[in-house]
C-alpha cells in the first residue's frame, strides 16, 4: 500500500508530472481498496474467505507485474486500481477468518501478531519504495511484490488442502442478488449510531492522516546532486 510514497519523485519525473498528479497512483489505489471490501465480505462469507484470501493473493502478484509492466502513466493508473481493488480481500477477510477459526482465549495475541506483521509490512513497502526510487527505478519493488504475493498465494494453497473443514467455513447461497445483500448490511451497519461514528473517524483518520503521509517522503527525499552545505554566517 505505502510502496508509492517514496517513488513519487521517480514517477513526477519519469513521466513529466506534478507530485500531485503522480500521487494519483495512491489516491486511485487507496479509492479501490475501501470499494471493493464491500464486495469481498459476502464473497468471502459464500466461497470461503481462506479460499478468497489464497486467490486474491495470486490476483494481487498479477496486478503487481501490470503495474511494474505498464508502458505509460495511463496504464499505470489502471493496474493500481486493479490492485487496489484484489488488495481489498487481504486483510479484513483475514481478521474474519482469525475471528471465525481462534478460540476467545487465543485470538487477541494471534490478532496482535498479525497486526504487527501487518506494520512491518507497511514499513517495509516504504522502505522498499525509497531504495528503488534511489538505485532500481520505479518498475523494481512492483516485480518484487508480485514474487512475493506469488509465494504467499502458493503457500496458502498448499496449506489449504491440510486444513480441517472447521477451518474453512462457507455459507450456504442466500436469496437475492449479492448487490442487494451487501445494500442491506451495509445498511443495518449505518443504522446504529456507534457505527455512524466509528465509520465518520476512520474517515476522517484516513483524510488527515494517510492522505497527508503518503508526501511526506518526497518532501524530505533530496537528489545526491544537491546536497545541503553549511551556509556561512556573517
Amino acid at each position: 500500500m505505502r510502496v508509492n510514497d517514496a517513488l513519487l519523485p521517480r514517477l513526477a519525473g519519469e513521466f513529466a508530472l506534478t507530485l500531485g498528479q503522480a500521487s494519483q497512483v495512491i489516491g486511485l489505489f487507496a479509492t479501490a481498496y475501501g470499494l471493493a471490501q464491500l464486495f469481498f465480505g459476502p464473497v468471502g462469507d459464500r466461497y470461503g474467505k481462506y479460499r478468497v484470501i489464497a486467490w486474491a493473493t495470486a490476483a494481487c502478484a498479477l496486478t503487481s507485474v501490470l503495474c511494474g509492466m505498464a508502458p505509460g502513466f495511463d496504464a499505470l493508473r489502471l493496474a493500481r486500481v486493479l490492485a487496489g481493488a484484489t488488495a481489498a480481500a487481504v486483510i479484513p477477510l483475514s481478521m474474519a477468518w482469525i475471528g471465525d477459526v481462534v478460540d476467545y482465549e487465543r485470538r487477541q495475541p494471534v490478532l496482535a501478531r498479525f497486526l504487527i506483521g501487518q506494520i512491518c509490512g507497511l514499513s517495509a513497502g516504504v522502505w522498499l519504495g525509497g531504495f528503488a526510487a534511489d538505485h532500481l527505478g520505479w518498475r523494481a519493488p512492483y516485480f518484487l511484490l508480485a514474487g512475493f504475493f506469488a509465494l504467499v498465494s502458493v503457500a496458502l494453497f498448499a496449506l489449504n488442502r491440510r486444513l480441517p473443514d472447521a477451518a474453512r467455513p462457507v455459507r450456504a447461497a442466500s436469496d437475492g442478488s449479492p448487490l442487494r445483500r451487501i445494500a442491506t448490511e451495509f445498511g443495518g451497519v449505518l443504522a446504529r449510531p456507534w457505527a455512524r461514528v466509528v465509520l465518520g473517524l476512520v474517515f476522517l483518520e484516513g483524510l488527515f492522516l494517510f492522505g497527508p503521509f503518503a508526501f511526506i517522503a518526497s518532501h524530505v527525499h533530496e537528489p545526491s546532486s544537491s546536497r545541503c552545505r553549511p551556509r556561512a554566517r556573517w
